[in-house]
């Protein structure tokens, strides 16, 4: 479908384009008249269709070709010229845009008729890597967010998408918040792409990404008190992916001995409560939970929690448990009451071996709850193009942290006897010991 009318342009033997232009019938000047126009026209074609994007630079040049008034949009309107070459809106949309621009019509009009946002156009034509996406044409948006787009015409590609992302992602209000901050460049896509769903999660509640919040985003928020925030939420998050639903069979019974209570901490929620409560870092425990080697128990007195312990795997009787840590409130040492009513809850258990991949969810429960994490923030995302790529980032399957040496499963001595007999079989020259450690260890 021919978005223009016939113009009289013509294209030069090395595919410049020359503009047919009457001149004065006079001795000499008429033809270094046409020879100056023509290099000045080429020239400036040349500088507008290359200040795009080399993806986009032949969409550009193909649809200028039909009239100087398209041209022209380079310097007045840019977005609006790559909105049009790029396939932005309907096609009805385009050609009436078209239209107007043709017949010399105001540019606030021009945008209208396509719905693209009238204060891109303080944006350079270097600033449009990949087609626009539908931002806010709200007056009082466009005059805040126009007083943020950067000088350096070098920021504003990664400035613009920045922005677009979070106005999609999230809303106008962060995008607004966004687009003054400094640091946006060197950091991971993947940061933001995170960054925009917890403050998301901020202004929604009743959903477990808002629980998981300790300090929801706010729009007097620095910069560096959202990364601050943001690495809590995702460590939290993290829990999600260890417990799923909860832990439904923990190690020991709960229990109360010498005035204090002992309860196993089993959800998501009750680790961030506990974390919360004594201020300390329980609601960062993923990685020691997620290998079902470690359990932990809230101590309370008169329902308020006063100290946690982490119970593990006995060094020496790897079914038996052990404490491994206790401390009360923020990492303080617990009192010797404390201690004592501890080991006197664990000896009233009734022990028994101890195989933590019993006690560990299973793996598709544990997707299952991620998935009821996400999906609200997903449906939300449904409108975007960012629906599917932000799916496989929080689906994707979770790679296992080798868990710290002091949270492993620790083995039966085969390992120190092998070394034992390597070391005596060569200290006495005698090969059967270190035949007989190399058979231990692969028994």
């Amino acid at each position: 479908m021919p978005l223009c009318p016939a113009i009289l342009f013509a294209l030069g033997g090395h595919g410049t384009l020359v503009k047919f232009a009457t001149t004065n019938m006079t001795a000499v000047t008429s033809e270094c008249g046409l020879a100056l126009q023509a290099e000045d026209d080429a020239g400036r074609r040349q500088r507008r269709i290359e200040a795009f994007h080399p993806d986009h630079r032949r969409f550009v040049a193909d649809l200028t070709l039909c009239a100087p008034a398209l041209e022209d949009l380079a310097d007045t309107f840019p977005a609006l010229l790559f909105a049009l070459a790029t396939g932005y809106a309907t096609p009805q949309q385009r050609e009436r845009t078209f239209e107007l621009v043709s017949a010399g019509a105001p540019l606030r009009e021009a945008a209208d008729a396509l719905g693209i946002a009238w204060w891109l156009r303080k944006l350079p034509p270097q600033a449009f890597v990949t087609p626009l996406p539908a931002l806010s044409t709200d007056l009082d948006f466009g005059f805040r967010i126009a007083g943020l787009i950067p000088r350096d015409h070098r920021l504003a590609p990664i400035w613009l998408a920045r922005v677009a992302y979070a106005h999609e992602a999230c809303g106008p209000h962060y995008a607004l918040w966004l687009a003054r901050q400094d640091d946006l460049i060197a950091t991971a896509e993947e940061f933001f792409m995170l960054m925009a769903a917890w403050a998301w999660f901020s202004t929604h509640q009743g959903y477990l990404g808002h629980r998981l919040l300790r300090k929801p985003w706010h729009n007097d928020m620095s910069f560096k008190r959202a990364r601050e925030e943001l690495s809590v939420w995702r460590q939290r998050l993290r829990l999600v992916e260890s417990l799923g639903h909860g832990i439904e069979t923990p190690w020991l019974s709960d229990g109360a001995a010498a005035g204090y209570n002992f309860v196993a901490l089993r959800t998501v929620d009750d680790f961030v409560t506990e974390s919360e409560a004594l201020d300390n870092c329980l609601d960062q425990y993923a990685d020691h939970l997620r290998a079902g080697a470690t359990a932990v128990f809230s101590i309370r007195k008169n329902a308020r929690s006063v100290a946690c312990v982490e119970i593990g795997l006995h060094e020496a009787e790897v079914t038996m448990p052990t404490v491994v840590q206790l401390r009360a409130a923020r990492n303080r040492r617990a009192p010797p009451e404390v201690w004592q009513a501890t080991y006197a809850w664990i000896g009233s258990q009734r022990l028994e071996p101890l195989a933590p991949e019993r006690h560990t969810p299973r793996p598709a429960k544990r997707t299952d709850a991620r998935r009821q994490l996400w999906n609200p923030y997903l449906a939300f995302l449904v409108r975007t193009p960012h629906e599917q790529t932000f799916r496989r980032l929080v689906m994707a399957p979770v790679v296992s942290r080798r868990a710290p040496a002091e949270q492993r499963v620790p083995r039966r001595r085969t390992a120190e006897l092998q070394l034992r007999l390597r070391a005596l079989g060569e200290r006495m020259g005698i090969p059967a010991l270190e035949a007989a450690a190399a058979g231990r260890g692969r028994s």
